[in-house]
């Protein structure tokens, strides 16, 4: 191979002379010597490989890059190989590589610009950084303070708010509602109900003195319990307007009066278990007559029907408590109106039998309703008049 062949080569693989690389030029042989042909060499000195400067071979891993064996492994999907260029392709490009060199090269009479190893490692972390992909940053919900107290003082007020302002509405509401604004039909069939729940409990007075001469004995009509331990209004009105009321009303006022007289009085109630055998100067059993449009009023009163221990005594009675109360109240005697349950009431069975007994029926619920309702005063007055006739006789 002649000089020329050889330059040729040399520059097709590395870009430059020879000469540059040798610092001495190669000529060819323009003298008129002749030139020896070369040998041809032994097919064993064929295959010897062609040596390459070390320099002129471009890299296989950039600068300052870790190799496969220093790389950590990395998570995830394996991604596929890529293939790397041959010998001969590189060999190829690097002459394209190193002129793209030479542009990057500063001017001559400028200092080379220096990398330092902080800023090899930020532009090394930048390009890592730019592969990944970011998982989105879910926001974390404030922690809500845990405060039982403020809940359970917040739930009360609210109840006591709710309350009150239920109480105030509903007193306006019973202040503006006509006591007609139900139907006549419901008003009677609400009666019963109505008078059951304003139930007059009387209070029981002690026990009865051995002085029986000197004590009276009352019975409210209906109060306390029936023999079912039940609440009985007795007879009740349309309205609501009943029987206990003016049975009870009236023993409480007859009773203070009497007291007011220096007697002992007993109220007692209509299945009181102090009736047995109870002994007294003066036994009087209140009650009213029904709410029913008679057209008429009046006042009614009897004696026990078959007992004849005490009969003297209980016409005496009957009597003064008949006149006196007509005459105190205006109301007119029905004699005629005596009633089976007045003669066999089931106190006359029960009560001692030497003690002088009478029931009244005070007026009709209906029409002397004016007087049984408004004026109890009245009534009692005229009960005691008809008692202190018959325990103070005039000799």
């Amino acid at each position: 191979m002649t000089c020329a062949q050889v330059r040729n080569v040399w520059q097709h693989f590395t870009g430059s002379g020879l000469e540059s690389e040798l610092n001495y030029p190669l000529t060819e042989n323009k003298s008129n010597l002749p030139v020896t042909e070369q040998p041809t060499p032994s097919p064993e000195l064929t295959n010897i490989p062609e040596v390459i400067p070390e320099r002129h071979i471009a890299p296989e891993f950039p600068e300052g890059a870790p190799s496969p064996a220093e790389q950590p492994p990395k998570r995830g999907k394996a991604r596929p190989a890529i293939e790397q260029p041959t010998f001969m392709e590189r060999t190829r490009a690097a002459p394209a590589g190193k002129a793209r060199r030479e542009e990057k090269r500063p001017p001559k009479g400028e200092p080379p610009v220096q990398h330092t190893g902080a800023i090899r490692q930020l532009v090394r972390g930048r390009k890592a950084s730019a592969g990944r992909v970011k998982a989105p940053v879910t926001p974390t919900a404030p922690k809500v303070g845990n405060f039982p107290l403020v809940t359970a003082v917040s739930a009360l007020r609210s109840f006591v708010v709710a309350f009150a302002a239920a109480v105030i509405i509903a007193t306006i509401f019973m202040w503006w509602t006509s006591p007609d604004f139900l139907p006549t039909q419901a008003r009677r069939e609400l009666a019963p109900i109505q008078a059951t729940a304003q139930r007059v409990v009387s209070q029981p007075t002690a026990l009865p003195t051995p002085q029986w001469f000197n004590r009276i004995g009352i019975v409210a009509g209906h109060s306390g319990p029936n023999r079912l331990g039940n609440p009985d209004p007795g007879a009740v009105c349309a309205d609501g307007f009943n029987e206990l009321t003016v049975t009870t009303g009236t023993a409480e006022r007859l009773a203070a009066m009497l007291r007011g007289k220096g007697f002992t009085v007993d109220i007692l109630g209509e299945f009181d278990t102090r009736r047995m055998g109870y002994e007294a100067a003066a036994y009087i059993s209140l009650h009213a007559d029904s709410c029913g449009d008679f057209g008429y009023g009046g006042v009614k009163s009897t004696h026990p029907g078959s007992r004849q221990t005490s009969r003297e005594a209980d016409e005496r009675l009957n009597e003064c408590v008949r006149q006196n109360y007509a005459a105190v109240t205006g109301l007119e005697f029905q004699p005629g109106n005596i009633t089976a349950n007045m003669l066999e009431y089931h106190h006359w069975k029960e009560i001692a039998p030497t003690t002088p007994a009478i029931i009244l029926e005070l007026g009709f619920l209906s029409y002397d309703r004016s007087l049984l309702q408004n004026q109890q005063d009245k009534v009692a007055l005229g009960i005691m008049n008809g008692l202190i006739c018959f325990l103070t006789p005039i000799s």
